[in-house]
């Protein structure tokens, strides 16, 4: 199976020390101020979380916050590189343990609603907090985004040349992946997201025109 883009590192990837429960590596003060961020965030919205608030999810002192960002802005857009990265590392394992590339595409939507579903704080900073976080965080979330499509548009790519569908196509399916992962997030049905799983590949390979259907 080919190697898509981002395998490569043209994706974002954090810095080795994950803020996430579970993760191999020795959980630090940046990473608990890290998920203070993000369950704030989602308790009140950017607007409305204070470094005090932050302060009191993570508990650490308000010293070594600013040890370790220059303010709040500069925390969430941490949090929100850490969930970028994370679904990044899963959505590409996916994709290389599905066989082939439609098999990958399965792979690749499984993995991704499953690592959202599992951080539930994060999942909602990275699709619904971000949009009120300013414009750098704006400027992330479209970053994000147009990976995302290249992505799609390498799999666009895989079509057979007389039913490949115009580059315009993968902005189109990643525009109403996310509208409906944020919808269900509003929701507050961030758990039954990998329940989507196959209704977004039945819309991506439609969108694509693909011969085959998704397995």
């Amino acid at each position: 199976m080919q190697t898509p883009p981002g395998s490569n590192g043209s994706f974002a990837a954090h810095d080795g020390a994950s803020p996430f429960p579970g993760a191999p590596a020795r959980r630090t003060q940046r990473d608990r101020l890290l998920d203070g961020m993000a369950e704030t965030v989602t308790r009140r919205g950017y607007a409305a979380t204070p470094v005090a608030e932050v302060l009191k999810a993570a508990g650490v002192s308000r010293r070594t916050f600013y040890e370790q960002f220059a303010d709040k802005e500069d925390c969430f857009l941490a949090a929100y590189d850490a969930i970028a990265a994370l679904c990044t590392e899963r959505l590409l394992a996916g994709y290389h343990a599905g066989g082939d590339w439609e098999g990958g595409i399965a792979g690749a939507y499984d993995a991704l609603l499953a690592t959202l579903a599992a951080e539930p704080d994060y999942a909602h900073l990275g699709v619904v907090g971000v949009l009120a976080a300013g414009p750098r965080a704006l400027a992330r979330r479209e970053a994000t985004l147009r990976r995302f499509a290249r992505f799609i548009d390498f799999t666009r790519e895989r079509a057979e040349e007389a039913v490949r569908p115009p580059a315009l196509v993968g902005q189109a399916i990643v525009g109403g992946i996310h509208e409906l992962v944020h919808s269900q997030i509003v929701r507050g049905e961030t758990a039954r997201l990998p329940e989507l799983t196959q209704e977004l590949q039945h819309y991506t390979f439609m969108l694509l025109g693909l011969p085959r259907a998704p397995r």
